[in-house]
């Protein structure tokens, strides 16, 4: 086992050192992972027919954060074989359906090489946020 890792750290280095040309991505985990995800059926995330050609979501995992806030994990898969950039936001609503109001609602780019799988997440700003929606969107070009 030990020298099974330290091959694929070698390997890993080799790949990194032989600099940026190379466009796959290469990923080291757990054969048996110890976290057990709370995964959830979701219709909570919107994007266009075009993004949505060239992304995919693997999985939504939600919890808590600090005991009383709702925590959200969405795993992004890219299609394409090529890097592709997107933006992305989370909004947070009440048992009301309303939205909630944060200091960090603007998107944020993210960047995704060929065929890769990127997480990422969100903690409500307060406990009244209960529910949220993920937004997706291709860069605009200027």
């Amino acid at each position: 086992m030990k020298k099974t890792c330290l091959l694929l750290c070698g390997v890993a280095v080799l790949l990194l050192a032989g600099g940026c040309a190379t466009q796959s991505v290469n990923t080291v985990e757990r054969e048996d992972p110890v976290g057990s995800p709370n995964v959830v059926d979701d219709r909570r995330i919107v994007t266009d027919t075009s993004l949505g050609r060239h992304l995919s979501v693997v999985r939504v995992n939600e919890g808590t954060a600090s005991g009383d806030l709702a925590r959200v994990q969405v795993i992004l898969r890219s299609n394409r074989s090529k890097p592709m950039t997107i933006n992305y936001r989370f909004e947070w609503y009440d048992l009301n359906g309303m939205l909630v109001t944060t200091a960090s609602g603007g998107w944020k780019p993210l960047r995704l090489m060929g065929k890769e799988q990127k997480a990422i997440g969100s903690i409500a700003p307060n406990p009244r946020a209960v529910d949220f929606v993920l937004k997706l969107q291709e860069p605009t070009v200027k």
